[in-house]
């Protein structure tokens, strides 16, 4: 029966650990993750304006310059977290 407990116990601590390292290695890559979700955040509101040129609307691409730069400056942070 002591076998019993000491297997679960050590099973129960593999598992603990194993969920500390995930949640370390989730912290460390929130901010990454941050980033990307605001770089495809932007990256669909390119298409959309993009799409609009398309469709004729003119004036459009100080908008898609604005879009692009902020884009170029989010993926330089990508970059520099990894």
């Amino acid at each position: 029966m002591g076998s019993f407990i000491n297997r679960a116990r050590d099973a129960a601590t593999k598992a603990s650990d194993a969920a500390k390292s995930g949640a370390q290695q989730a912290k460390e890559r929130g901010p990454e993750m941050s980033l990307k979700r605001k770089l495809g955040g932007l990256a669909e509101d390119l298409g959309q304006t993009v799409f609009r040129q398309a469709e004729g609307e003119g004036g459009l691409e100080a908008e898609i310059d604005r879009l692009v730069a902020e884009m170029r400056g989010i993926q330089a942070e990508i970059d520099g977290v990894d």
